[in-house]
């Protein structure tokens, strides 16, 4: 009887472990511009939103309109899945029922949208990134109005983000460099960076005074004061084109980057040096990079025609993970 007592017990642990681990499974959301089956006059192949769990391994759900040329994603973690939205070729399209049903928000103004970040502050609050511009909804795409006072002549703008400790400074990257705004878009100043071709600018998430920005011919350059001193990261860099940095939440001295036929760049000391982590990638284009914030080990690198890699020992090596052939523009990562 006490062996099967001991039995019954260790069946309950596992059942309640399996339970506990696919509760703290994550969500992965991608976005794919196009894919290698193009061909012109016909239709394209599906691109747009994908997401997935890691436990699918390859597997991927579309979800929102087909055949768009999605560029960015943003998920609002309080709803867990349910209102999310897309930066596509024509505009932004924002579902708030978990991708029943979609609807493009946006008018002709603001088409091209690059890249989209939620006020963590005020979640009805969106910024979009465009080649002219920024675009502000304050109450949950009702309404778009575009935020461009300060900026430069050609305000091509790639990256735009919202500073986690005070949600009126915003950052966005241009080809003119990064310029900030501390009245919430209001208007903006260019800052101490003397770089052109900023292509992405990401935040410490446990140092909000520690900025990175990676750059079309530049390399990496990185701020620890808010922006009014940047220093070029360069101690292992052999490349100039890096359209993503990600840092790794549990541990934000490890970083990782990635541009033009650099494939994955990793920092254990907070960007002072790097290498590169290469293994089993077949695809050196890399253009977006997430974190697993449930398992830092487990690291997604996006591809530009290669698919989408995945990593599940911190980028010692790497796998396919679907999509494959496909022009894959973006990744996050949300814990829930």
């Amino acid at each position: 009887m006490n062996k099967l007592i001991r039995s019954t017990y260790a069946l309950l642990a596992l059942i309640l472990a399996a339970g506990c681990a696919l509760a703290r499974q994550s969500t992965v959301y991608t976005t794919v511009v196009s894919t290698g089956a193009y061909v012109v006059g016909a239709a394209n192949s599906q691109t747009g939103l994908f997401f997935q769990h890691p436990s699918e391994d390859t597997l991927w759900h579309h979800t929102g309109w087909a055949r768009i040329r999605a560029f960015g994603a943003a998920v609002d973690p309080g709803k867990k899945g349910q209102r999310c939205f897309i930066a596509a070729g024509n505009g932004v399209h924002r579902t708030s029922d978990g991708g029943r049903s979609w609807r493009v928000t946006t008018g002709w103004r603001s088409c091209e949208v690059l890249s989209l970040a939620i006020d963590p502050a005020d979640p009805a609050v969106l910024y979009a990134a465009t080649p002219y511009g920024i675009f502000r909804t304050p109450d949950d795409c009702a309404t778009w109005e575009e935020r461009n006072e300060g900026l430069a002549a050609l305000p091509f703008t790639s990256c735009v983000i919202v500073d986690r400790s005070d949600a009126s400074r915003v950052y966005s990257s241009t080809e003119d460099g990064v310029y900030l705004s501390t009245n919430a878009g209001g208007n903006w100043s260019r800052m101490a960076l003397s770089v052109r071709g900023i292509r992405v600018i990401a935040q410490n998430p446990k140092d909000p005074a520690m900025l990175v920005a990676g750059t079309e011919d530049n390399g990496i350059y990185i701020s620890r004061d808010r922006g009014r001193v940047w220093t070029k990261s360069e101690a292992g860099i052999d490349h100039s084109t890096f359209y993503t940095v990600a840092f790794d939440p549990a541990r934000p001295d490890v970083m990782y980057a990635g541009g033009y036929v650099t494939g994955v760049y990793k920092s254990a000391d907070g960007g002072g040096s790097w290498k590169r982590v290469n293994d089993g990638l077949t695809n050196l284009n890399i253009h977006s990079i997430a974190v697993d914030p449930t398992e830092s080990s487990r690291i997604y690198a996006a591809s530009m025609g290669g698919g989408i890699f995945r990593s599940d020992d911190a980028g010692g090596h790497w796998r396919l993970a679907g999509l494959e052939g496909s022009e894959v523009w973006f990744v996050t990562i949300l814990p829930f």
